[in-house]
C-alpha cells in the first residue's frame, strides 16, 4: 500500500481500538449506576419522621440554635467530585453555589473535593473548608456533621446548606440545594425530590418528657449523618451517570472520525488502484509502441 493508504490505515485502526477501550468504560459507568442504584437505602420514611418531629417545634418557645436562631450568615457545603470525566458535573454545581451564595449574602463555603474546590475558586468563591478523601460515604457523613453542626451549635453560622448534583434519573441531573439546618427552616423546602412534609400538624400538643434543647443535639446528629450520607450517595450515582454520558460523547464523536477515515481510506485505495492501472496501461502502451518501431 501507499503512504497515505498506510498513514489514514493506521489510524482507523488506532481509532477502532480507542472506540473499543472506550466502549467498555461506557459500559462500566453504566453498570455502576444501576449497581448503586440497586443498592442505595431509601431513606424517605425515616427522614419524614424527623421532619414530623421538627415541624411540631415551630411553636415551642426554645433557644436552641439547631432549632430556630436569627444569625444572618449560612454555611454552604458544596459536594463536587475528584473522580475522572468529571469537569461538567463540578462547573454545574459550583455554578448553582455561585447564585446560592448571591442569594445568601453572607456566606462561608465548605467544599468536599479538590477539583470542585478549585472551580469555586476560578468563580471568585473563598473556600474555608475543604474535605478530601471522601471514599467511605459514612465516615465522610460524620466527619461533615460534626464540622457543620458545631458551627452552628457555637453561633459562628445561623444554619448550613448543601449544594449537589441530584441524580433524577440516569438522563437527568439537577443542580440541587438542600436545607439542612435549622430544624425550623426545613419545613419550607418544597424542592422536587425534597423529603416530604406531613402537613397540618402545627400546634398540636404533646408532651415534653425533657427539655427540646436537650435532646435536640442528638436528633440533629441523626438528621444531619442521614441527609449528608444520602447526599453522598446520590454523588456516587452522578459520578457514574456523568462518566457514561461523557463516554457517550466521546463514542459518537469517534464513531463520526470512524465513518471519515472509512471514507478516506476507500478514496484512497481507489485512487492508488488507478493509479496503479494508469501504470501498467502506459507502461503497455510504451512496450508495444517500442516492438512497434521495430
Amino acid at each position: 500500500m501507499g503512504g497515505k493508504v498506510t498513514r489514514i490505515k493506521g489510524d482507523l485502526d488506532d481509532v477502532e481500538a480507542l472506540l473499543e477501550i472506550i466502549n467498555i468504560l461506557k459500559d462500566v459507568s453504566t453498570n455502576r449506576f444501576f449497581a448503586f442504584v440497586q443498592q442505595k437505602a431509601d431513606f424517605t420514611k425515616f427522614l419524614e419522621i424527623f421532619l414530623y418531629f421538627f415541624e411540631r417545634l415551630e411553636n415551642i418557645d426554645t433557644q436552641c440554635p439547631l432549632i430556630r436562631n436569627d444569625h444572618p450568615a449560612r454555611d454552604i457545603l458544596v459536594v463536587t467530585s475528584d473522580a475522572g470525566f468529571m469537569s461538567a458535573l463540578n462547573s454545574r454545581v459550583c455554578n448553582a453555589t455561585f447564585k446560592e451564595c448571591q442569594e445568601v449574602g453572607s456566606a462561608r463555603i465548605a467544599c468536599v473535593g479538590k477539583k470542585g474546590a478549585d472551580k469555586c475558586v476560578q468563580l471568585g468563591l473563598k473556600v474555608d473548608r475543604l474535605f478530601e478523601g471522601m471514599d467511605d460515604r459514612y465516615t465522610s457523613a460524620l466527619k461533615v456533621r460534626d464540622y457543620l453542626v458545631e458551627r452552628v451549635m457555637t453561633g459562628e453560622t445561623g444554619g448550613c446548606r448543601v449544594v449537589y448534583i441530584w441524580p433524577k434519573s440516569f438522563n437527568i441531573l439537577k443542580p440541587r440545594v438542600v436545607k439542612l439546618l435549622p430544624a425550623t427552616e426545613l419545613l419550607s423546602n418544597d424542592e422536587e425530590g425534597s423529603v416530604p412534609v406531613a402537613r397540618g400538624n402545627k400546634g398540636l400538643d404533646f408532651i415534653q418528657e425533657s427539655t427540646i434543647d436537650s435532646i435536640m443535639k442528638i436528633l440533629a446528629d441523626l438528621w444531619v449523618c442521614a441527609r449528608l450520607f444520602e447526599i453522598l450517595t446520590d454523588t456516587k450515582l452522578s459520578e457514574a451517570a456523568t462518566q457514561a454520558q461523557q463516554l457517550e460523547a466521546a463514542v459518537e464523536s469517534l464513531g463520526a472520525e470512524k465513518k471519515a477515515l472509512m471514507v478516506s481510506f476507500k478514496k484512497a485505495s481507489r485512487d492508488e488502484l488507478n493509479s496503479a492501472m494508469r501504470e501498467v496501461f502506459t507502461s503497455s502502451s510504451v512496450i508495444k509502441t517500442m516492438k512497434g518501431k521495430r
